[in-house]
């Protein structure tokens, strides 16, 4: 059609694996660093921690978007995730105030203090995973459950400090406050490769409509009537002027180790920006 066109590459001698998948290319929203100005934001990629030999995007792909220029790649730690994509653990929603946007992370230590802060409050015996036993877990979870867990624990310890890495090359290199960055709950597992897979549905994984974000139904514990995990995030993103609808994907995307973001795409309005008129 009209101002359409695409690049198709293919490496030759590397085989394409799951970080090559386009989950694990983000883009930020624009962000000014350090006197340098990013009008259409800054290309995200997940890669292996530094000096590893862990899994990388194929070379073939990575020269590709580091020779757009304009969208700046940003390498991050990826390769802890079983998948290894960056929208696992970061995404952006848009907001009315100077900033524009919020960065959304995946926080197990959140997680944690929720269900600490419920336990508390005498509703440790709430139940996890209600109507979804047998897809997510074949026993009864329930907060008191999961805080007795010390294996668990020590696992999202460990997400956790991977996530940590992230956070502060995000902050460096996208010129982010903490106050510009949201804690969004979560939990993860490590698979016997030891590689981390969501514990329930993945809320950062979601589609952001303007002001409308589909996110995953977690399926977290149910005190009062309601999902302790669903009342979190919407005190944490209404004020901002969004709207949370929470979609069942778990026997579409969540057990393919996918979420409602892995299997949707949103037709955006482009830019007037001309990029190719941008000298970086």
């Amino acid at each position: 059609g009209p101002n359409f066109g695409y690049v198709h590459k293919e490496p030759l001698f590397e085989a394409a694996a799951s970080l090559d998948s386009f989950g694990n290319v983000e883009v930020s929203p624009p962000v000014s660093v350090a006197g340098k100005e990013y009008p259409l934001g800054r290309i995200l990629i997940g890669s292996s921690f530094p000096a590893s030999a862990g899994r990388r995007m194929t070379r073939l792909v990575r020269d590709f978007l580091y020779a757009q220029r304009v969208q700046a790649p940003v390498e991050l730690y990826s390769d802890w995730l079983a998948m290894g994509n960056v929208n696992e653990f970061v995404t952006f929603v848009p907001t009315s105030d100077k900033k524009r946007f919020r960065m959304l992370l995946a926080s197990p230590a959140a997680c944690y203090r929720l269900f600490r802060e419920k336990q508390k409050e005498g509703q440790g015996e709430a139940t996890m995973f209600k109507g979804k036993g047998t897809t997510l877990d074949t026993k009864r979870v329930t907060i008191n459950k999961v805080l007795s867990n010390d294996v668990l624990a020590q696992q999202n310890q460990y997400v956790q400090r991977c996530i940590d890495w992230n956070r502060d090359i995000l902050k460096k290199e996208l010129g982010l406050l903490e106050e510009d960055i949201i804690d969004l709950p979560a939990l993860f597992k490590l698979d016997k490769q030891g590689k981390a897979v969501p514990y329930f549905p993945n809320t950062v994984t979601m589609i952001v409509l303007a002001r409308d974000l589909g996110i995953p139904k977690p399926f977290g514990p149910v005190a009062g009537g309601e999902c302790c995990l669903e009342r979190r995030i919407r005190a944490l993103l209404e004020p901002l002027g969004l709207c949370c609808r929470f979609l069942e994907d778990v026997a579409s995307y969540h057990g393919s180790l996918g979420e409602v973001r892995c299997g949707t795409s949103v037709q955006r309005r482009p830019f007037a920006f001309q990029w190719w008129h941008f000298t970086p």
